[in-house]
């Protein structure tokens, strides 16, 4: 019985901390951040002064019960933008590697494009997720010399990638950037 709920805990350790590093975490947050008008500039203490630690905001209790995340943790993570460290088991290591190379080059993608003024929101929303796996995946092989083989193993490293950010989505119940607009909807709009 002891040893079901060590793995409990360590599955929803994992699965927070991969919240907290993914572009869904990092999406809802600056959604929240900006409605509420937190800046980064506060400090702890003045983000405590205005919150207070037993003010409940509506929006990250319906995202904690949506997402099946701990409240206080999830409060911690938006208002105080204090997120987990992830430890990894040898068995998932390289999946989990990949989803995250991925969900990074995910919100380095959004934030360039948010920055520059010319182009048309709508058209990036569809084409998000494959130019973040060939991204990682190009990555991962920086120190191929050869274009031919270059370009070999990036088609076999970007199917890889792909299987295994869905597997490592599916397996810790995680959104993807697909399943945003909806959880948005229940929970903060």
């Amino acid at each position: 019985m002891a040893d079901r709920k060590r793995t409990y805990n360590t599955y929803n350790k994992l699965r927070f901390a991969l919240f907290t590093n993914s572009y869904a975490g990092y999406s809802i947050k600056q959604i929240l951040r900006d409605k509420y008008k937190i800046h980064n500039k506060l400090t702890t203490k003045q983000l405590k002064k205005q919150f207070g630690n037993k003010i409940a905001i509506p929006e990250i209790s319906k995202l904690s019960k949506t997402l099946h995340f701990d409240y206080n943790l999830l409060w911690r993570f938006i208002i105080l933008d204090i997120g987990k460290r992830i430890c990894i088991s040898p068995r998932d290591k390289y999946k989990i590697k990949a989803f995250l190379g991925i969900e990074s080059e995910i919100v380095s993608l959004i934030i360039a494009r948010q920055d520059q003024d010319s182009l048309i929101q709508e058209d990036y929303d569809r084409a998000l997720l494959a130019p973040a796996i060939e991204r990682a995946a190009g990555n991962h092989l920086c120190n191929i010399k050869n274009d031919r083989l270059f370009n070999t193993k990036l088609e076999e490293l970007q199917s890889k990638y792909q299987r295994w950010y869905y597997f490592t989505a599916y397996k810790y119940k995680l959104p993807t950037p697909r399943i945003i607009p909806f959880i948005l909807r229940l929970t903060i709009y």
